[in-house]
């Protein structure tokens, strides 16, 4: 009796010493590959100097009133992104700013100036100090005078990607 009780915990320990290297190689087997998804987009970007330009006639203008979510592009947590005050969001109309805004809660307050041409074409960037980096929307405005876009209750909701210049 004393052999099959000898035997049988040897057994035993053999078969947990197995069971324990099976299963911690389980989730190398039944994970599946996650698909690429976009890095989190921290970089090394210093705070932007967008500026209008005070050359402007301010008779011609529009306002957006956006609301910025990298999550909606990015696979980002709140611990990985969130708004800061620090944070910028600009209107540009080729290479020249026609507007700039620091958050207010999570929106932007975005006047835009006339841009050169009417009905230009307008991007928005958006600058993040806790990523340290620009992203620009895919979508791109046109610039209509006295036209709002976006409102407290439905602000615009833009898609950015990172930009480079």
């Amino acid at each position: 009796m004393n052999m099959k009780k000898h035997l049988f915990f040897q057994y035993l320990i053999i078969f947990l010493v197995l069971n324990l290297l099976f299963v911690s190689c389980i989730p190398e087997i039944i994970t599946p590959p996650t698909p690429d998804e976009p890095a989190i987009p921290s970089g090394n970007v210093s705070t932007p100097d967008w500026q209008v330009s005070s050359d402007y006639d301010y008779s011609s203008s529009m306002t957006v009133i956006a609301q910025v979510d990298l999550t909606q592009t990015y696979t980002l947590t709140p611990d990985d992104w969130q708004l800061d005050t620090a944070d910028l969001l600009a209107a540009f109309a080729g290479g020249e700013c026609i507007g700039v805004s620091k958050p207010v809660d999570s929106l932007f307050f975005l006047y835009i100036t006339a841009p050169s041409q009417d009905n230009e074409d307008i991007t928005l960037r958006y600058y993040s100090a806790r990523l340290r980096n620009v992203f620009q929307a895919n979508t791109v405005l046109q610039f209509v005078n006295g036209d709002r876009q976006g409102s407290v209750n439905d602000p615009l909701k833009p898609l950015f990607e990172e930009w480079s210049e």
